[in-house]
């Protein structure tokens, strides 16, 4: 079966991968060093943030932020890097990790501080550590002002969100209720469905089919609503109309906002 298109759009991309047959990718201290080094070597290369990380025994979950339509390549340097290192550390060889890593891009920032909190408390839910202060391997101690936080971890808005030691302790200490947690997978859902929808729906037409006879800015910020749930993407149609991708990008999420059927949620 070919492999399904991924979205590589610029903005927040939660990440996760996990080693062949649920197998350990991480067996020491020095692992998750290592990890951590390639994480930031590669945010510095491809210039983009992380936000948060929850790294497993056996996978690793991220929240970045790309600044550039390179996620594609940002992530196959950490786990290319990672895994030469994994197999030549433990004289191994074959695959490391089970697959490519599955990712889920989000426009809307409603659902991205419960992702973090999310993200921060798996370590508990798998029974790593009684509480989260307690496991050594994620972004929360950070949060929390209880160790240096990595380099790449610096610009995460969580530390604008959660500007003092009891905000963090406060918000992630709290118990999310069974609806709360419904919905947000509700929302996740949303975004897989929408991300399968935008990358194989077939174009039906060309660009300049969309732009004929547009009046006014209203309805061209339409027509480039229109190409872009369709599969072209922003940086294309930006070409095409002579006008920055910035634009196109205001564009389309004023429109998402207004299209509650379309917006993309974590």
């Amino acid at each position: 079966m070919p492999r399904k298109p991924r979205v590589d759009a610029v903005g927040f991309h939660l990440v996760i991968n996990k080693g062949v047959a649920n197998r350990k990718i991480f067996y020491d201290e020095s692992d998750y060093k290592k990890f951590l080094d390639i994480l930031c070597a590669s945010a510095k290369l491809y210039d983009f943030n992380t936000h948060a990380y929850s790294l497993l025994p056996t996978h690793y979950l991220l929240l970045i932020e790309t600044k550039e339509k390179n996620i594609s390549l940002a992530m196959r340097y950490i786990n290319s890097n990672y895994a030469v290192y994994f197999n030549k550390k433990y004289n191994r060889v074959g695959h490391l990790w089970k697959g490519r890593y599955k990712s889920w891009y989000a426009l809307n920032k409603t659902f991205l501080s419960e992702l973090v909190y999310h993200m921060e408390r798996y370590s508990v839910i798998q029974g790593l550590a009684k509480d989260i202060k307690e496991y050594r391997y994620s972004s929360y101690r950070s949060f929390a002002n209880i160790e240096e936080p990595i380099e790449c971890l610096r610009r995460s808005f969580i530390f604008k969100h959660l500007e003092t030691k009891e905000d963090v302790e406060k918000f992630f200490s709290r118990n999310l209720k069974r609806f709360e947690l419904k919905e947000m997978a509700e929302e996740l859902q949303k975004v897989v469905h929408y991300q399968k929808n935008i990358s194989s729906h077939k174009r039906q037409k060309p660009l300049k089919k969309y732009f004929e006879d547009v009046i006014g800015k209203k309805d061209r910020n339409q027509k480039i609503y229109e190409a872009y749930t369709d599969g072209y993407t922003q940086n294309q149609i930006a070409k095409y109309l002579n006008i920055s991708q910035a634009t196109v990008s205001n564009s389309i999420k004023k429109l998402l906002k207004e299209d509650k059927s379309k917006i993309i949620c974590i």
